[in-house]
């Protein structure tokens, strides 16, 4: 076995797959920003239907206001008819205050009225402007959504071409190191080889290697693994 020659198939390997890894990322990162565009659509929808629901129970109120006043209405005519039918001026006085109270009772309603169709007014303004933030918030969902399913759609096909690579790499590999590699990969070390630092520490576990294996890296007698199982190097 050539060495030299199998660590290069390694590193080409190792490159290929942190390709993908990359790739992967991005797409994550892509379909994270597409879930946060569709979020802020539905965050505007659901602002518009609160400022609805706020117009549909001041409108609620002030139809209610309206039957007070009419109801009071009626009551103050009703009144008014009975005056020239009381016998006593007792009568009279408590029919005139009751009158006077069902007056103050209307204006009050009336007054709660006017106050409720100003803030109906505010309320419009308040919905046209969630409805203007909601239409906004479509347009950039829509166009951004477009180039990201376009930047994911280029990062799949890069990703095919990567796959390919890999199984070339990996059809020319010793079957003993792609085995040992693709149990690393599979175990969840994205990292499978990895280099030796100035400091002889492992690069992917930042553990010292041993001084016995850095004897052997550096007389070219094998290819060594780490104690965290990755396959090692020393650059030259």
């Amino acid at each position: 076995m050539d060495i030299a020659e199998t660590l290069e198939k390694l590193i080409s390997l190792q490159a290929v797959d942190s390709g993908l890894d990359e790739l992967e990322k991005l797409k994550k990162n892509f379909r994270a920003e597409i879930s946060t565009l569709e979020t802020a659509v539905i965050e505007c929808k659901a602002k518009l239907q609160t400022e609805k629901k706020a117009q549909e129970e001041l409108a609620k109120k002030r139809k209610n206001l309206e039957m007070e006043a009419g109801t009071l209405d009626g009551k103050i005519k009703k009144y008014q008819g009975q005056e020239g039918e009381v016998k006593s001026n007792e009568q009279f006085t408590a029919l005139k205050t009751e009158i006077e109270k069902a007056k103050q009772e209307k204006a009050q309603a009336e007054e709660k009225e006017l106050e409720i169709l100003f803030q109906e007014d505010e309320q419009k303004k308040k919905i046209q402007a969630a409805q203007e933030e909601l239409t906004r918030a479509e347009k950039k969902a829509a166009d951004d959504k477009k180039a990201l399913d376009q930047k994911i759609a280029d990062c799949e096909k890069a990703s095919v071409d990567k796959k390919t690579d890999r199984q070339a790499c990996l059809a020319v590999l010793d079957s003993e190191f792609a085995q040992g590699y693709e149990a690393l990969r599979h175990n969840g070390k994205k990292i499978a080889l990895a280099q030796v630092l100035e400091d002889a520490t492992c690069s992917g576990c930042r553990m010292q290697v041993a001084p016995q294996i850095l004897n052997e890296i550096n007389r070219n007698l094998a290819i060594q693994r780490c104690t965290c199982g990755r396959y090692i190097y020393r650059k030259d």
